[in-house]
């Protein structure tokens, strides 16, 4: 509330503005590089929790922009805790890790890697590891990042939700201890709730405080523009807004009573949402109109 900052971002850049000027330092305006191109500014989307910023663009992996002082802003790179992952392979295609623990490869059955999958996460043999390097289609490097109970050949194996093979979030919100991300080029109506309390570890499962991927079912593939916190999660899409909340009652949501509404179906354009008081407001479609999202106690 006291120490408020203008943030902007160029070709590759972000400056910093405070109190009517540009913050410097040694004389000369203050900049860090970050790796957006000029072309994608307009498609970054963010989050903000005090002195952290998670930014998301779909070309980029998700970020996190810290501010410890005047002049010490730092962007780094997040390295998700144990997901999200895609559904479990079910084709007949192996895997066979070459240790438990520590540094090794990853050797598939068939083709399967791509050298865009470096830093994708793998679930399998009961941990999970990183792609540290490509070396073929069936050959890749990985770091063990829990340990696996095995080294032999597996077709029980999830790939990485996140990834510049498969794409990255597009936008970002924190709703009731959690921060939601969605609109991947390839799950482009899939919400990924983080662990409750744990914003970057999206271990899921069945407890109440577990991340959980949840998919908005409609008749068409709607991808997600903005997800903002209100009473409930507002969703809007590109073909309709959607509100997530528990199931029927005034608890948090979790694993086992999420629920997805349909409220109106007029569609968004690629361009975030913004609160006003008990509303969001949202630019159509077409962008020729902007409209205007809240409850009715009457409609419910």
């Amino acid at each position: 509330t006291t120490q408020t900052y203008i943030l902007e971002f160029g070709d590759q850049y972000m400056r910093v503005y405070k109190d009517k000027g540009q913050v410097l330092s040694s004389g000369s305006p203050f900049e860090i590089s970050t790796p957006y191109l000029e072309a994608e500014l307009f498609d970054i989307k963010f989050a903000q929790s005090a002195d952290v910023l998670y930014i998301c663009h779909p070309n980029h992996a998700v970020r996190k922009l810290s501010r410890t002082g005047h002049t010490a802003w730092t962007l780094t790179e997040i390295e998700f805790t144990n997901g999200p992952y895609l559904v479990q392979n079910s084709t007949a295609t192996t895997i066979t890790p070459s240790a438990t623990t520590g540094t090794g490869t990853l050797t598939a059955s068939a083709s399967l890697f791509a050298s865009t999958d470096v830093n994708r996460l793998v679930a399998i043999h009961g941990g999970y590891v990183k792609i540290t390097g490509f070396t073929s289609a069936t050959l890749v490097d990985m770091e063990v990042k829990e340990t696996l109970s095995a080294t032999t050949a597996t077709a029980d194996w999830n790939l990485g939700a996140f990834s510049d093979t498969q794409g990255h979030p597009s936008c970002v919100s924190f709703f009731e201890q959690r921060l939601v991300f969605a609109g991947t080029d390839v799950e482009p109506q899939t919400l990924f709730f983080s662990k409750s309390g744990d914003y970057e570890n999206m271990t899921s499962g069945t407890n109440a405080d577990d991340a959980m991927i949840y998919t908005i079912a409609s008749n068409q593939v709607n991808r997600v523009r903005y997800l903002k916190a209100t009473r409930t999660l507002i969703v809007g899409t590109s073909g309709g807004e959607f509100t997530v909340s528990a199931d029927g009652t005034d608890a948090a949501i979790t694993p086992t009573n999420i629920t997805i509404k349909k409220q109106s179906s007029y569609g968004t354009a690629n361009v975030d949402a913004i609160p006003a008081g008990n509303a969001i407001l949202f630019l159509q479609k077409a962008k020729r109109k902007i409209r205007e999202l809240s409850y009715n106690f009457d409609t419910d």
